[in-house]
């Protein structure tokens, strides 16, 4: 039995040294100060950018259950948090964006404001025009600048009477 133990050992020990891992482990310097740690990472920044990208998933996905819920405020915090941080996609971010126009645009929210909707659908049109959302938004904000113009004469011809 110890024979076929050792006999394992030694398998996974001369593996092991034939390995990528091991050799770029064994290339790597090992820095001589304090500064130099900052730049010594064993990680792989990968990782950080994945965990990031689901990170902003997440997020979008909490927003979205706090508007369905009522939670306007909190809800917009968040998309706009989303949408300030560079680090995140560009496809999560103007999610995020067109998320906010129609937030803005919900007669369900009860400080709907429609100048705010147009601004965030114009801004998804000129920030992100690769944007799968262009479309709509553009469409969206045309229609409420309409809907604003039918404001702006009916209650115009409201008041002359």
């Amino acid at each position: 039995m110890k024979i076929i133990l050792l006999f394992i050992c030694c398998f996974v020990l001369f593996s092991c040294a034939e390995h990528k891992l091991v050799k770029d482990f064994e290339k790597q310097e090992i820095p001589e100060s304090a500064a130099g740690l900052e730049e010594f990472k064993i990680g792989d920044d990968e990782e950080d950018y994945i965990k990031k990208q689901k990170n902003a998933n997440a997020k979008l996905v909490y927003a979205d259950n706090l508007i369905k819920l009522g939670d306007y405020q909190l809800g917009i915090r968040i998309y706009l948090e989303v949408y300030n941080d560079v680090k995140y996609r560009d496809d999560q971010r103007d999610d995020a964006v067109f998320k906010l126009g129609k937030t803005y645009e919900s007669v369900l929210y009860g400080q709907a404001d429609i100048n705010k909707a147009i601004y965030y659908y114009e801004l998804l049109i000129s920030e992100f025009p690769l944007s799968d959302h262009r479309l709509e938004a553009f469409q969206r904000s045309q229609l409420l600048k309409l809907q604003l113009e039918e404001r702006e004469f009916y209650e115009k011809n409201n008041t002359t009477e």
